[in-house]
């Protein structure tokens, strides 16, 4: 059995910087000399960053076969795997995270209003949609069902920049916090990218306009309808933010034979862009409609494809909705945290040196891929209310190889 010793916190800084190679070479080192589970977990996970896809496969089946029932190891493999293209071993080792990851215990502080309300109208609907009876999946009489889902909204109308939580009792309490793990399962579509005459269009806007190109029509219609299915019927959004969004991703059963078809296809239609990346992470956000979505940020990527799968009938102000862009990337010396957790400062850099900034207006099936690195934030939006309403996107990552 490998021991347990932590990864020392000078590379943990490297680590945070983003200086993958440096990383990698002292935590190679450490390797040899005093390995250790979380010493090789993160020589995996920066040779995946680095795109030296072997080396980190290798470290993880160390990992996996040392400590088979750790759900982060295996999905750490599972990542690696996606990025190797090999599809049927990552969506295999995605299920075994699913079936690995303990039951969440009970928050002491409670459950947030905005994921309270979120599976309260999702399982009302899964009820619904499959004919089931009522209180199969959500035990809570119609009446209070109604109440409770008005006394949420209410709270959320007024409350303020942090969503509140509220601490739910009984078998509904239990349900509304942690509902019943499902997931709509179908195998990928003959296509999911929409065939396009000249895909060299999108990477001359890429370059013309300073790292974005913006993709109407993104998907074929049979995948965006299964994408669709598969965000209403899966009840995979396990993470609240506090502004008051939700996210899913791969760990919690954000995953597909879709999704990883989409990325293959994505990198051999814009080769120019993408031939030489790899797959590295991916997730999905659904807003509350009356909260707002992502502050200022910049991605762990070299370039991100972020795109929204909401019907544009629920979009009540069309002109926004989208996305913000502004033309300056992350400083090379920030941290993970300060290009993603500190809004404050990065808005005051921004006005410092006179960025520039763009709206990207919300589309069904709009795309936008970028240089991950450049900020960029979600832009106001009103979308109306009621479960299938909700605004949804999905956030592709993709790194560049390390040369060779």
């Amino acid at each position: 059995m490998l021991p347990q010793n932590p990864v020392p916190s000078g590379i943990q800084k490297s680590i945070a910087l983003g200086r993958y190679d440096e990383a990698a070479a002292a935590l190679d080192k450490l390797a040899k000399a005093r390995p250790s589970l979380p010493v090789l977990m993160a020589l995996a996970a920066v040779n995946l960053q680095l795109g030296d896809l072997a080396a980190a496969k290798e470290h993880a089946l160390k990992v996996v076969e040392a400590a088979p029932a750790d759900s982060e190891a295996r999905a750490l493999l599972a990542r690696i795997r996606a990025a190797l293209d090999e599809r049927d071993d990552a969506l295999a080792d995605f299920h075994a995270v699913l079936e690995l990851a303990p039951p969440a215990p009970p928050d002491p502080a409670g459950t947030p209003v905005h994921l309270a309300l979120h599976n309260l109208e999702q399982l009302t609907y899964l009820e619904q949609l499959h004919g089931l009876p009522a209180g199969t999946l959500l035990p809570m009489p119609a009446a209070q069902r109604q109440e409770t889902r008005r006394q949420f909204n209410e709270i959320l109308d007024t409350a303020g920049s942090v969503t509140p939580r509220l601490k739910l009792s009984g078998e509904w309490g239990r349900a509304l916090a942690e509902p019943p793990r499902m997931r709509r399962n179908e195998p990928a579509p003959l296509r999911c990218l929409n065939p396009r005459n000249d895909d060299g269009e999108i990477t001359r806007a890429f370059h013309d306009s300073g790292g974005v190109a913006c993709v109407d029509n993104l998907l074929t219609p049979a995948a965006l309808a299964q994408l669709q299915r598969f965000c209403l019927e899966s009840t995979v959004w396990r993470r609240s933010y506090r502004q008051g969004y939700l996210g899913a991703y791969p760990e919690s059963g954000f995953v597909s034979p879709l999704l990883l078809q989409l990325a293959a296809e994505l990198k051999a239609a814009v080769p120019e862009l993408l031939a030489e990346h790899h797959l590295t992470y991916w997730w999905s956000f659904v807003c509350q409609h009356q909260r707002p979505g992502t502050d200022i940020h910049a991605d762990q990527s070299d370039i991100s494809l972020n795109f929204w799968i909401t019907p544009d009938s629920a979009n009540l102000a069309p002109e926004s909705g989208g996305l913000e862009m502004w033309n300056v990337a992350a400083p090379p010396d920030w941290t993970f945290n300060d290009y993603n957790a500190d809004g404050y400062r990065i808005r005051l850099h921004l006005s410092r040196i006179g960025a520039r900034q763009k709206s990207y207006p919300y589309a069904e099936n709009r795309g936008l891929l970028f240089k991950g690195m450049l900020f960029h934030e979600t832009s106001n939006f009103r979308f109306a209310e009621g479960f299938e309403n909700r605004r949804r996107n999905i956030t592709m990552l993709f790194r560049r190889g390390k040369a060779r």
